[in-house]
């Protein structure tokens, strides 16, 4: 309970999990996001804007859409695919790195932060497999 307010008032960060934890996480797309393939294979997804009430007066006095359409590159849509709440971000890695060949190292860490940025926006989410729970909850003792 104390750690929960320390946290919201940014005073104590959370614990995370090492980086071969984190591999493990599975990332898994955000079912309200809706998303369209086209020829090229790009993917274009449509973001329901959630306006806070305020900004929902603003919204209809200026007709502002309740909608907001993000195009993927290459990259990013064959990222997006993946993303199916069943492939590990080692998994995901793994297949980035063989597709444009790239290092393994080089895939990580762009994957990882295209991901953060993502996950940020609310178009992911990651599920954490029940080991890597345990291993974090062993850390909090």
């Amino acid at each position: 309970m104390l750690d929960q307010i320390l946290y919201k008032l940014k005073l104590k960060k959370p614990d995370l999990p090492d980086r071969s934890e984190l591999m493990k996480a599975l990332p898994l797309r955000n079912q309200l996001v809706e998303w369209e393939s086209d020829d090229k294979g790009e993917i274009a997804l449509t973001i329901p804007q959630n306006h806070k009430a305020w900004l929902r007066i603003i919204a209809r006095v200026f007709s502002l859409p309740d909608k907001r359409v993000i195009v993927l590159d290459d990259v990013g849509s064959y990222v997006w695919q993946l993303c199916d709440g069943k492939k590990s971000l080692s998994q995901i890695s793994k297949q980035v790195s063989d597709k444009y060949n790239l290092t393994v190292k080089e895939a990580e860490m762009s994957l990882i932060e295209y991901l953060r940025t993502l996950g940020k926006r609310g178009i992911i989410g990651f599920a954490i497999p029940k080991s890597m729970e345990k291993s974090i909850k062993k850390r909090k003792k």
